[in-house]
């Protein structure tokens, strides 16, 4: 898919929630694309790259409260507002990051975590066959999302799996 057809699904389909992911060989565009689209509707715009995340780091940290443990999500992860939650590089992710980062793709929520109404999640990724520091996860994230493979020349749209 070229880059202006993404920009345009993209924007045809933010308002619908539906889980994204775009696939891509570095430097095709994948976060400047989202990102303008994020300007262009006036959403905030969280870029979080999942291959600097462990599992932890986006779970959070579990505290005890009246006899019962329960979780403190990360500060960086949105309350309220409107956004565009854009987990980069998800395919270069420790597997056990890729699952909870998929649990918020899918999902829309991490353990007690929900994303607030008003945000969208999208994950981003290079193709396995790309690069040999990629841990496959095409299958992962194929049930009931869209899936696109961005490159330069491409005109043929998304992607069927």
């Amino acid at each position: 898919m070229k880059p202006s057809k993404l920009y345009e699904a993209l924007h045809a389909l933010i308002g619908e929630r539906v889980p994204l992911h775009i696939w891509g060989a570095c430097g095709v565009g994948k976060s400047q694309i989202v990102a303008q689209v994020a300007s262009d509707l006036d959403y905030d715009f969280l870029d979080v790259r999942a291959v600097q995340l462990d599992p932890v780091d986006l779970r959070g940290l579990p505290r005890i409260a009246e006899d019962q443990t329960e979780w403190v999500p990360p500060k960086f992860l949105p309350t309220s507002g409107k956004g565009i939650l854009f987990l980069d590089e998800l395919t270069s992710a420790p597997q056990m990051t890729q699952a909870g980062c998929y649990q918020l793709v899918l999902d829309r929520k991490l353990g007690e975590y929900m994303l607030p109404d008003g945000w969208v999640v999208i994950a981003a990724g290079i193709p396995h066959r790309s690069a040999a520091f990629t841990s496959p996860c095409r299958d992962r994230c194929a049930t009931g999302s869209y899936i696109w493979t961005l490159n330069r020349t491409s005109t043929t749209g998304a992607d069927g799996l």
